[in-house]
């Protein structure tokens, strides 16, 4: 069995870290740009719920579209990125922004690459997080402030459990796979361009 049809059997069982394990060996095995482009699709899901929760968030956007145009990043997050983002999925998305811009940075490659995979978790993350604990606040409120508990542990095994979570979860990671085999494909012909990863944000 492949490394890419045992990360579909992964994220049909739901283990995440398997799906992380096979997906740093997918990674290692693309050009770095087709990786970083795999992971910029992940992100931009949750963008338009970040720019709703938070008008004034415009740097996310800006951060993505460095990443599309020139596959660069800023080497740090700018101020506004380091408060404590509250809204359910934002701190997931703060931390997948940050491992992407860290993976942009110059360093050894198996180090970049584990950081576009943290990304590609942590992006993944923000949208099931969303989805659950957006209808649910006191929830919310509960596993953010007391995240040891015994009720945050409760409420924490009931969003994992969820049907629609579980869903979102499989789908997601079985979208990571397509793009993978799609940028395999299409590993023979000539790049567009050396750095730009490309779409729209």
């Amino acid at each position: 069995m492949s490394a890419l049809e045992e990360l579909r059997r992964a994220a049909e069982l739901r283990d995440p870290e398997r799906c992380q394990f096979l997906l740093k060996i997918l990674f290692m095995e693309m050009e770095f740009y087709h990786a970083l482009a795999i992971v910029v699709e992940q992100a931009r899901a949750y963008l338009p719920t970040f720019e709703a929760a938070y008008p004034d968030g415009q740097f996310a956007r800006q951060i993505l579209m460095q990443m599309v145009n020139t596959g660069t990043a800023p080497a740090r997050l700018p101020p506004e990125a380091q408060r404590d983002f509250a809204y359910p999925g934002a701190a997931n998305y703060m931390k997948a922004l940050a491992d992407m811009a860290r993976a942009l940075q110059p360093g050894a490659l198996p180090g970049r690459i584990g950081y576009l995979v943290s990304a590609t978790a942590n992006a993944i993350m923000a949208i099931l997080v969303e989805q659950y604990y957006g209808r649910r606040s006191e929830a919310w409120i509960v596993a953010r402030s007391q995240p040891a508990s015994s009720p945050a542990q409760q409420i924490a095994y009931q969003f994992w459990t969820d049907d629609e979570v579980a869903l979102l979860d499989t789908d997601a990671w079985l979208q990571v796979a397509e793009a993978i085999q799609v940028h395999q494909q299409r590993n023979d012909d000539p790049p567009r361009s050396p750095h730009r990863v490309g779409g729209k944000v």
